[in-house]
């Protein structure tokens, strides 16, 4: 191969270097990296929901778990962009309920009125 030919392609290939290296730097150091998915923990216990707000991102889950002698519902309020309508009895957890949109999801039992909760996700 011609030595002019092999600085071309040398050149080529530095330019082609740079820009990749410059481009990643543009983006960030933490761009490359992404966020993992987040599960949280809602506790059903003296007939409330702990804590009674949470805030996740999209994409991420909630579940809940009776801690009460009593069975309970976590479901949306009707008006919930979400829909959801979990039953669970003493000792046992809902799977996890993914959230891939924003917005602010109330929710509630139906056994007791006054247990609600709202799930904010941003």
């Amino acid at each position: 191969m011609p030595r002019s030919s092999v600085r071309t392609s040398l050149r080529a290939f530095c330019v082609l270097a740079s820009a990749l290296a410059l481009g990643g730097l543009a983006a960030g150091p933490g761009a490359a990296a992404s966020r993992s998915a987040a599960e949280v923990t809602v506790f059903m216990m003296n007939d409330q929901f702990v804590p009674k707000q949470v805030q996740i991102h999209p994409g991420d889950s909630v579940t809940w778990v009776n801690e009460d002698n009593v069975d309970h519902t976590t479901t949306s309020d009707a008006q919930s962009a979400q829909q959801w309508d979990v039953l669970v009895h003493p000792g046992q957890r809902t799977p996890p309920i993914l959230f891939p949109n924003a917005g602010s999801f109330p929710y509630h039992c139906n056994f007791h009125p006054l247990m609600t909760g709202t799930v904010i996700v941003q």
